[in-house]
């Protein structure tokens, strides 16, 4: 697999977490999920919400370049390299607690995607 396959697999891998990152900041500035005209304006406009369907819509867009590449099946493990940035994302910057098993899986995630990788 070429470099330029990594580095869009990295690039979506950031995009995720970043989506992720911008939905958590949403929550947290529009609060919980209420049926309302009222609370479905202040999601629409909240800049956390717009950037997470940003982020999202890149993220599927540059997926296509992968899948295309790769296949599907080696394609879509490749891309769950968004769930172990997402993790570690959430980790860092939202403060969630990292747990063993989440530790064990993204060590599992990871070195599955560098042995289809090589």
């Amino acid at each position: 697999m070429n470099a330029n396959i990594w580095l869009l697999g990295i690039g979506i891998a950031l995009l995720t977490a970043i989506n992720t990152i911008c939905w958590g900041y949403a929550i947290r500035d529009v609060g919980d999920p209420q049926i309302t005209l009222k609370f479905l304006f202040r999601l629409l406009i909240n800049k956390w919400f717009i950037l997470a369907l940003i982020s999202a819509f890149l993220a599927s867009l540059l997926s296509y370049g992968v899948l295309k590449e790769m296949g599907i099946l080696a394609g879509r493990f490749f891309l769950s390299l968004g769930i172990v940035a997402t993790i570690l994302a959430c980790t860092l910057v939202l403060g969630e607690k990292l747990t063993v098993k989440e530790l064990i899986g993204v060590t599992l995630i990871t070195v599955g995607v560098i042995l289809i990788g090589k």
